[in-house]
């Protein structure tokens, strides 16, 4: 029997990693796709140079050649040119690495952790899909505690994304289960083992 692939998704700093590492420590294969990213960026590697290449090496820290990815935050926000011209270069590289890493497990089911399932239609690489959401103002709280930045920079990241009410719309693709993480820690782990125990009995 084929492996049973599920997408985690959500909104930033909604937690998908927190409900991703619990899934693992439940044994799940988990795979993540920011993990793959920063991967695919490494000094010497195709991704890191044809960023380079398009955008100087600005984008590189003077110490070790390695990528500045505040730098390369700042290009993705500041216009809608340079997102889509750094998801062409990269995104296509992670999702080969993806289906590699794949394709080494023997599992009934993997979960891959993937922010932008919605808004660059990948719901075909999948079975299922986890949403994880919160409020929009835990979601500000978290991100700007997170990435130590203000509020506007904040509200401009969570602008990059798809709406929940859009992401909802995976409903209509695919099986999706939602897990509401506006509460803390020890809600969010009774949510994930709850889950947990449908999904190994797929």
């Amino acid at each position: 029997m084929s492996i049973i692939k599920i997408a985690l998704t959500g909104g930033i700093a909604c937690g998908k990693s927190k409900a991703s590492q619990l899934l693992s420590g439940l044994g799940v294969d988990v795979i993540s796709l920011d993990e793959l990213a920063r991967d695919v960026v490494k000094p010497n590697t195709f991704g890191l140079k044809e960023l380079v290449k398009y955008f100087g090496n600005d984008i590189l820290l003077n110490a070790d050649k390695s990528l500045n990815r505040g730098a390369l935050r700042k290009l993705l926000l500041e216009s809608k040119s340079n997102q889509l011209l750094i998801e062409a270069v990269l995104h296509p590289e992670i999702l080969v690495r993806m289906q590699t890493a794949i394709n080494k497990l023997e599992s009934k089911l993997v979960v891959v952790e993937i922010p932008l399932l919605a808004e660059k239609n990948l719901t075909h690489l999948f079975n299922r899909a986890i949403i994880v959401e919160c409020n929009e103002e835990q979601q500000l709280k978290r991100l700007i505690a997170r990435d130590n930045i203000n509020l506007k920079e904040a509200k401009s990241m969570i602008s990059t994304q798809t709406s929940h009410s859009l992401r909802l719309e995976l409903c209509d693709k695919l099986p999706v289960d939602v897990i509401e993480n506006n509460l803390d820690i020890a809600d969010l782990t009774q949510k994930t083992n709850q889950l947990y125990k449908k999904l190994i009995n797929l």
